[in-house]
């Protein structure tokens, strides 16, 4: 799922990966805010989950493009990305 936000003034897109599909009952522009349910995670060990554990994938992507990788292969590319652990 995407999502388009603003954190600190700045426009961002958050990835939540490797939740169930069918268990995401939001639609395109529908506001959300912290506490609602957003989807349920998907089974562990399954396409759900790329064949790992269950587990959340969060990435804050700044700007408004959207990217849906969600990670990056170098370290200098980490400059597009807001780091979430900040946030907490």
């Amino acid at each position: 799922m995407i999502q388009s936000a603003t954190i600190n003034n700045q426009a961002v897109t958050i990835l939540y990966g490797h939740l169930k599909l069918a268990s995401i009952n939001l639609k395109v522009g529908q506001q959300i805010k912290a506490g609602d349910k957003i989807g349920i995670l998907g089974k562990g060990y399954s396409t759900e989950t790329d064949g790992e554990r269950k587990h959340l994938h969060l990435s804050i992507h700044l700007g408004n493009s959207i990217n849906y990788k969600g990670y990056v292969s170098a370290k200098s590319q980490l400059s597009d990305w807001l780091d979430a652990r900040r946030l907490f």
